[in-house]
């Protein structure tokens, strides 16, 4: 006898069901894990993978919004800008049409008054161009002109943003990773103090005290590890938030190179820099661009005052039953007629329409202008800004590495002291407190300093070297 039908039925479910998990469980894997070399892929990142600040920039650069908006809008004046072209273009357009005549009407061959009905059938081309509009059009095309290329520099300009946020971001990351690495240090060696005391305590050569206020300093640094943590976590946050992707804990970022720590900069070289920047900053280009559009968007109004020649012409035929004599075919072929004219429009009274148009572009033209001499002055402003924070970190790194290695053998001069037993722990604490405080001022003026540097950097090139 065969298979029984339910137990063999139930087999078939079986392995149908085995074959459609299989295929769910590798389109997962293909969604989420896609390999790479030898390594896995996960939300865009590979795992373990390490970016570089120039690859941040990339990405960032690549999945910003408003970066891809700046771009959209400068397709948008390119559009305009071919828009404004096509009206020198020649309108040629072709018609044609049959009517039904009813009632008294004449007779297109003979003039003569008919009453009856009858059909017309009729085709045509027309064609027209603007010879003279008072140079509107070509005002047009200059203004559009400008505003395209306006619209380029303000894609550079939010460019030029987006990169600033991720140097900003990027080297917060790597202050914060120091101040990680700096926090982690000092409970160690916290740790390492308290075991010391927990012996001496233990072979009674100091008291319970003194094992006391290392503990407080191990819970206290502990506590700043905590922060550390935090603020390292937070950092990594924003700068994967500007690439407009998912945190991953397992990315980590280069260190940048080691650059010096030094910068020499005075005030006619402030002035040096501020002069190029005027000249090259995508901002100032674009203002200069927008303001150069009015210019021509005031002519290509005043054209409205101005007169109009244009050239036109058509070429048609037609049919009519009411010619019994002659077939359809005949009477198209005779019905051929032409004409070309040549229109002039002057304008003598527009109910004072164009007087206010004319006024309200100036108007517009005076906040432009206003608007771009608030845009040097924001850039002389920001230069000076960054050459005082530059100046400043640089005082701050220092006058912190000197404190780190005065503060690095007074530690240790201490450290000797407490293995010999002749200072207190009270003492400790505090020359420990005053290293990693002094530690952390130094990564911080450091990172600060690289920060200002680049951006002086950036305004004395034009652009961001980034390697």
């Amino acid at each position: 006898m065969g298979e029984p039908i339910l137990p063999y039925f139930l087999k078939q479910i079986s392995i149908i069901m085995k074959q459609l998990f299989l295929k769910i469980s590798l389109t997962i894997i293909i969604l989420f894990l896609q390999w790479d070399g030898a390594t896995f892929r996960l939300g865009g990142f590979a795992l373990g993978q390490s970016l570089s600040l120039k690859e941040c920039v990339d990405i960032a650069i690549k999945n910003n919004l408003t970066y891809r908006e700046s771009q959209i809008m400068g397709e948008s004046a390119n559009i305009e800008l071919s828009r404004a072209k096509s009206q020198i273009y020649p309108r040629i357009g072709f018609g044609t049409g049959q009517d039904v005549r009813v009632g008294r009407s004449i007779d297109r061959f003979t003039n003569a008054y008919i009453e009856q009905v009858y059909t017309t059938n009729y085709f045509g081309l027309q064609a027209s161009m603007p010879l003279f509009n008072g140079f509107q059009i070509k005002n047009q095309i200059r203004q559009n002109e400008s505003l395209r290329d306006a619209g380029a520099k303000n894609i550079e300009a939010v460019k030029n943003r987006t990169i600033i946020g991720i140097i900003q971001a990027y080297l917060q990351v790597l202050a914060s990773q120091e101040l990680l690495e700096v926090s982690k240090q000092q409970v160690e060696t916290a740790k390492s103090q308290v075991e010391r005391v927990n012996k001496q305590v233990a072979a009674g050569v100091v008291g319970q005290t003194e094992l006391f206020q290392v503990q407080s300093q191990l819970v206290n640094d502990e506590f700043s590890l905590v922060t550390a943590q935090n603020n390292n976590k937070a950092a990594r946050l924003a700068l994967f938030q500007l690439m407009n992707q998912s945190s991953n804990n397992a990315t980590s970022f280069e260190a940048l190179k080691d650059e010096a720590l030094q910068y020499t900069i005075d005030n006619q070289t402030i002035e040096g820099v501020f002069e190029h920047a005027a000249n090259n900053f995508p901002e100032i280009k674009a203002g200069e661009l927008r303001l150069k559009s009015f210019d021509s968007q005031l002519k290509a109004t005043q054209a409205f005052n101005l007169p109009q020649i244009s050239l036109s012409g058509n070429y048609g035929t037609f049919y009519s039953s009411s010619n019994k004599s002659e077939n359809y075919f005949t009477q198209i072929n005779g019905t051929r007629s032409g004409s070309l004219s040549l229109d002039i429009s002057i304008p003598i009274l527009g109910r004072l329409q164009n007087a206010p148009r004319v006024s309200a572009v100036k108007i517009q033209q005076q906040l432009s202008q206003n608007q771009l001499k608030v845009v040097k002055l924001q850039l002389r402003q920001a230069i000076e800004q960054n050459y005082q924070l530059l100046t400043a970190a640089a005082d701050r790194y220092k006058v912190a590495s000197n404190q780190v290695s005065i503060l690095d053998q007074n530690i240790k001069a201490v450290e000797s002291r407490i293995n010999a037993g002749t200072v207190n722990y009270l003492e400790y604490i505090l020359a420990k407190t005053n290293f990693d405080r002094a530690k952390s001022n130094l990564v911080q003026a450091k990172y600060e300093f690289l920060l200002q540097k680049k951006i002086l950097d950036f305004y004395k090139n034009g652009e961001w070297r980034i390697e």
